[in-house]
């Protein structure tokens, strides 16, 4: 009887140091602080998509006006895009199963 006692008494204080070096590990991993890779990175997808859709960043420097479209062929262009957006479309039916 006693035997056993000792032997519940020793799990016990084994099971007791477990789960405070588990517990330890667990508080110590939680408040590591490190940054991740993604944190670190954050908004650079952003600037480099905005800064590879810069054709000349040395644009603003130049004041010369541009002369590479007459008047009448930019009025017209502009035309044209201002009618694609009259024209009504019809919506196509789609049929994803084939009933008849």
């Amino acid at each position: 009887m006693l035997y056993r006692w000792i032997k519940e008494e020793a799990m016990l204080k084994k099971g007791i140091i477990l789960f405070g070096i588990i517990a330890a590990v667990i508080l110590v991993s939680a408040c590591s602080g490190t940054e991740t890779l993604s944190e670190r990175n954050w908004g650079r997808s952003y600037e480099t998509a905005t800064y590879n859709q810069i054709l000349n960043p040395q644009a603003d420097k130049n004041l010369k006006p541009v002369e590479s479209m007459d008047g009448q062929a930019a009025e017209n262009d502009l035309q044209r895009y201002r009618d694609s957006f009259k024209e009504k479309k019809e919506a196509q039916e789609l049929n994803l199963i084939n009933v008849k």
